[in-house]
């Protein structure tokens, strides 16, 4: 069984090791209180050496007015050790941490001392948790929106009926503009999606290889373009899609792609008179 000198923060093998140890401790706390939604989970004061770490996790659910930091949970309870090393586990609901941060409660310091999030849930967050965290899940300038077939497009008669349809809908494209032009009819950008990497969902640019199996590719392949309606209401048609070696994008996109290929998609507006009729 591994020692705790085996987990030395000072050596990145040390702290990996802890990392996933941790992350271990939050899945099992995800699954283990009825009724809420872990939306955040943070490894904060870490210290090299130690044989007691700290965890803060906020929940979405009925509101708690105090901060539990009772339990000491041995991480390799999946072993059966009850040694170290430990996490000190501090949880309350979200509302209640929200309502502290607002608050500038002194006590809320040690929470944003040399911390690491290790799980999020954006969706339940708050802009100012977001920020105080450094919780960035997706690109400056990404719009979200939804790819439209043809059947859709034909079948819906207005940019209103598209967004009644697909509205509610969780957002299944992006894209970050990289060229447009001056009259906004025409314009190009790189193609995102929404990855789940275990810790919350990410904005990342679209891989390539991937492309092949996603219905606007196939359909665009097939001579049936479509179109993706975007959060707000801007509609445009696809023109074409093209795999571009571009290592300039990186400063555009959350996480760069390692041999800087990337999927974009070149767009044409489609204006009021051009919406299919009725």
């Amino acid at each position: 069984m591994a020692h705790l000198a085996e987990l030395d923060l000072t050596t990145k093998g040390g702290e990996a090791k802890l990392r996933a140890l941790l992350e271990d401790l939050v899945e099992a706390y995800k699954d283990a209180n009825a009724g809420c939604r872990l939306a955040l989970a943070v490894w904060y004061g870490k210290r090299s050496g130690q044989e007691e770490q700290n965890l803060l996790l906020l929940y979405a659910g009925p509101p708690r007015e105090t901060f539990d930091g009772s339990e000491r949970q041995p991480l390799f309870w999946k072993a059966g050790s009850q040694g170290p090393p430990f996490a000190r586990v501090h949880a309350t609901s979200l509302d209640y941490f929200l309502k502290r941060l607002l608050l500038e409660s002194p006590d809320l310091r040690s929470y944003f001392e040399n911390f690491e999030v290790l799980y999020f849930e954006k969706d339940l967050l708050d802009e100012q948790i977001l920020q105080r965290f450094n919780v960035i899940a997706e690109p400056s300038g990404l719009t979200k929106g939804w790819y439209i077939d043809a059947v859709d497009y034909a079948k819906y008669t207005t940019i209103r009926g598209l967004l009644g349809r697909y509205g509610s809908l969780r957002p299944d494209v992006g894209l970050v503009k990289v060229e447009e032009s001056a009259d906004f009819e025409h314009c190009r950008g790189v193609l995102h999606a929404e990855i789940d990497k275990g810790i919350g969902r990410w904005w990342l640019p679209q891989s390539p290889d991937a492309l092949s199996g996603t219905a606007s590719y196939d359909d665009y392949l097939n001579g049936r373009p479509g179109c993706f309606l975007f959060q707000g209401g801007a509609l445009y048609r696809i023109l074409r899609f093209e795999v571009k070696t571009a290592p300039q994008y990186a400063a555009k996109v959350l996480q760069k792609r390692r041999d800087d290929r990337y999927a974009e998609v070149y767009l044409r507006a489609v204006r009021p008179s051009e919406e299919p009729a009725a």
